[in-house]
């Protein structure tokens, strides 16, 4: 039994519904995260990758995320961008593979418009729309997982974007409740 208050007995001691659902579903829920350590991890993951785990890989993603690998390959299309796309792509398969690992639980398909809504708020930093955490998301990818590639500065701010964004659908869709 709960703790009684004084001069209270019965139904009229019983917490308002919504508070009791809150404190029942506060029990069930999970966050996913990409903190910095996962981060730096999935990078050398990416590095240390055979050809042909990289094949599967990229295989994984085209067939869970045919979205985001619209959105992605119209980039890999421009030969001058064949490395960025390949990194992107090795990432995003890892992450996918980690986030599905964490939670127990298969990510669904991500749609075109909300990867794209939420590389526009990333690149623009609207705090309001996403949050502080998801705004600070480019300076470590930079930092932690871009950084020590060979990557100019236009292939380096679209990856620090374009991994942001995913990572925060990712974290998004897999931080609601269970």
């Amino acid at each position: 039994m709960g703790r009684r208050t004084a001069g209270l007995s019965g139904p009229t001691r019983r917490r308002p519904l919504s508070q009791a659902l809150w404190q029942e579903t506060r029990l069930r829920r999970w966050h996913m995260r990409f903190a910095v350590p996962h981060l730096a991890r999935l990078s050398k993951a990416v590095r240390a990758l055979s050809g042909a785990e990289r094949r599967a890989l990229s295989a994984m993603l085209h067939r869970r995320q045919p979205h985001f690998c619209q959105i992605i390959d119209e980039v890999g299309a421009d030969p001058r961008c064949v490395q960025a796309h390949r990194f992107c792509t090795m990432f995003c398969g890892l992450a996918i593979k980690h986030a599905e690992g964490t939670s127990g639980n298969r990510v669904p398909r991500y749609p075109r418009a909300a990867i794209q809504e939420a590389a526009g708020f990333i690149a623009r930093g609207e705090e309001a729309q996403i949050g502080r955490r998801a705004c600070g998301y480019p300076e470590r990818i930079h930092r932690h997982v871009v950084g020590e590639g060979n990557f100019d500065e236009d292939d380096t701010t679209w990856l620090c974007t374009t991994i942001s964004a995913f990572l925060f659908v990712v974290e998004r869709s897999l931080g609601r409740e269970r």
